[in-house]
């Protein structure tokens, strides 16, 4: 992110960005938002250093499931708070999945949580019925 913007606006956009996350993903809490910002002066962008205007990346590590339309949902979410905050034309935002049995919390993983693992189920089991209310 560019530098710039005051700590009240970096406050909402973090709430923002967590409403987003909570709404597609509602199982148990363990959101961390980091941003970095940089100067323009040291962020290259398509070979040129210093180019105008800034277009950051947005990256995300999130548990895989999620229905489709809950991620769109999300993603125009942190989108409209991004652009709100920043004042910035265009950026990319990139999602990584993982399976409950490629993270792990305090040493144990995810998967062998049995309350984590119904947790995601029971969201994704909602979803599902929804959408099958919705196409019926």
């Amino acid at each position: 992110m560019p530098k710039g913007i005051r700590s009240e606006e970096k406050s909402k956009l973090v709430k923002a960005i967590y409403a987003a996350l909570h709404e597609a993903y509602p199982y148990p809490d363990d959101v961390r938002i980091f941003l970095r910002e940089w100067w323009p002066d040291s962020v290259s962008q398509d070979g040129q250093l210093g180019s105008e205007p800034v277009r950051p990346v947005f990256m995300m590590h999130v548990p895989e499931g999620a229905n489709i339309d809950a991620k769109r949902k999300m993603l125009r979410k942190i989108n409209d708070a991004i652009v709100e905050a920043y004042h910035l034309p265009k950026f990319m935002i990139f999602m990584q999945e993982y399976p409950l049995d490629r993270v792990a919390l305090d040493g144990g993983l995810h998967s062998d949580n049995k309350a984590r693992v119904e947790a995601q189920k029971e969201v994704y089991r909602d979803e599902g019925a929804e959408q099958n209310e919705r196409a019926g």
